[in-house]
């Protein structure tokens, strides 16, 4: 479809956007765009409500010509019914969750060294501060949006927002796996520290940069836990959205 012919409502609305559509045969119908057939000339939409009638399966993935919109307005989504009012899914900047995500990010990356440096000498100092920045790491990895943040496309991984509902229910449970998941850390780094010195030598030789096959291994033990109990977070957030909107 030529540029010049596309209306100009298409290029100011966003994908995943909840619309009112007004159609040339006078139906009204509220629908989220999902995606524009630029060879045929037509949006995607999933129906929400409409003033004449659909079937369960008609609703999605719905089709309709470009040409026969007269107009569309974007509606808040908080109006809609779920699942158009997830917050999950809404794309609208929060300021207070920007700086959130952002000190999260900045203390595991920044902050660690630091941390590290100044608890090592205590006792259990190293299980300290990794309970401390793994916690942290953990927030960010389970809520903030991973990739462009759109489910379907990719690997990327969606956002999930504190003040959704489905997500507010499993938040008890999700602190008290997240105290499952540290005492398990706690363990693996106090067992491994213990059982250091009875390794073979090799196990602590260093290499060129001052790192031992010992530290490597419990590095990549601790990041797979940590990758274990994200991916069984965005799991149980994933599963918590499903059971909400049955």
């Amino acid at each position: 479809m030529p540029d010049a012919d596309l209306p100009q409502w298409l290029e100011t609305v966003d994908f995943h956007t909840v619309a009112v559509l007004t159609l040339d045969d006078g139906e009204r119908v509220t629908a989220e765009i999902l995606e524009f057939n630029d060879k045929r000339g037509e949006i995607i939409v999933d129906v929400v409500s409409s003033n004449r009638s659909y079937t369960n399966s008609g609703k999605h993935g719905h089709a309709i010509p470009v040409s026969h919109v007269v107009s569309c307005e974007p509606q808040a989504c908080t109006v809609q019914p779920w699942p158009y009012s997830d917050p999950c899914c809404v794309r609208s900047f929060s300021l207070a969750r920007f700086a959130l995500m952002a000190s999260l990010f900045l203390c595991t990356i920044l902050g660690a060294v630091p941390l590290f440096l100044m608890l090592m000498k205590r006792p259990y100092g190293l299980q300290e501060a990794s309970a401390i920045v793994y916690t942290t790491s953990v927030v960010f990895g389970t809520f903030a949006a991973i990739g462009k943040g759109h489910a379907i496309k990719g690997k990327d991984l969606p956002p999930y927002m504190f003040t959704c509902p489905a997500v507010r229910l499993q938040i008890p449970r999700l602190l008290w796996r997240h105290l499952g998941f540290v005492v398990t850390l706690f363990a693996l780094q106090t067992g491994a520290i213990a059982a250091r010195s009875n390794l073979p030598e090799w196990w602590n030789t260093q290499d060129r940069k001052g790192s031992t096959p010992f530290e490597l291994c419990l590095m990549l033990s601790c990041f797979g836990l940590f990758c274990a109990q994200v991916f069984t977070n965005r799991s149980l957030l994933g599963r918590a959205h499903r059971e909400f909107s049955a």
